[in-house]
C-alpha cells in the first residue's frame, strides 16, 4: 500500500470512529439543552461513522467505490459539522465540529490528490 493510502485510511477510520463517538453526546445534549441536536442530525452522524469506516477498507484496497464513498461521507459531514460548528447548543459540540470539519477537509483533499482516477496512465513501452 502506498504511503498517501495508508495515511488516508488512518484519517478516515480516525474520522469514522470520531463520528460514532459522538452520537452518545449528542443524544445526552438532546434530552439536556435548550438548542438540542435534532435527531435526524444524530442519526445522520451514526450511519456517516459506518459508512466511513467501510470507505476506509475500500480505500485502503484501492478500490474506486471506497474513494467515493468516503468523498461522499467527507462532504456530508464537513456540512454537518459546520451547521454543528454554528448551531450548536453547548461549546464541547461546537470545538468538537470545528475539529470535524477542519479533519473532514484534510480528508477531501487527500481523496482528491490520491484518487485513482487521477492517476498518469503510461503509454507502454515498445522495447
Amino acid at each position: 500500500m502506498k504511503s498517501g493510502l495508508k495515511s488516508l485510511t488512518v484519517l478516515l477510520a480516525i474520522l469514522g470512529i470520531g463520528d460514532l463517538a459522538m452520537v452518545p453526546f449528542m443524544i445526552a445534549a438532546n434530552h439536556h439543552s435548550a438548542g438540542t441536536p435534532p435527531v435526524p442530525a444524530i442519526v445522520l452522524g451514526a450511519v456517516l461513522g459506518v459508512a466511513t469506516l467501510a470507505s476506509a477498507l475500500g480505500v485502503a484496497q484501492g478500490h474506486r467505490w471506497g474513494f467515493i464513498l468516503a468523498m461522499i461521507c467527507r462532504i456530508v459531514d464537513a456540512v454537518s459539522s459546520g451547521l454543528g460548528v454554528l448551531a450548536a447548543p453547548d461549546t464541547f459540540l461546537r470545538v468538537t465540529g470545528g475539529i470535524g470539519l477542519a479533519l473532514s477537509a484534510a480528508a477531501i483533499v487527500q481523496l482528491i490528490r490520491l484518487n485513482p482516477r487521477r492517476a498518469v496512465r503510461r503509454a507502454p513501452s515498445r522495447v
